[in-house]
């Protein structure tokens, strides 16, 4: 992923999750994946930080997010909820039909 403006970077890695349906034959993948912007005081301390984000997203593509394991920054959280839930998903697709599916994706930044 591109770092962003300051000297930061935030990328997600995929890692997917036992879904509902057992038999699920294509993974729901990403359409759009906006990197969070952080503001100028956020930027200015150097960090390094992971979260891990859980998605499950519905046969028709919407979804729901939450953090399983947060930064320890209460307010880099926030930030990047709201950031993912920018986030648009394709649904997994299981004999050629559309089904709910559960991701966990793991987001780091690196803010120097």
């Amino acid at each position: 992923m591109p770092p962003t403006s300051g000297g930061t970077a935030a990328s997600g890695e995929p890692q997917h999750a036992p879904s509902s349906s057992g038999g699920i034959s294509q993974q729901a993948w990403l359409l759009a994946q906006p990197l969070p912007e952080l503001p100028d005081d956020l930027r200015e301390q150097g960090y390094q930080a992971v979260a891990v984000a859980r998605f499950a997203v519905h046969a028709d593509g919407t979804f729901d997010v939450e953090l399983l394991k947060p930064t320890q920054i209460p307010r880099l959280n926030q930030i990047l909820l709201t950031t993912l839930r920018q986030w648009r998903f394709f649904p997994a697709m299981e004999n050629g039909h559309p089904v709910e599916s559960h991701q966990d994706v793991r987001v780091h930044f690196n803010v120097n």
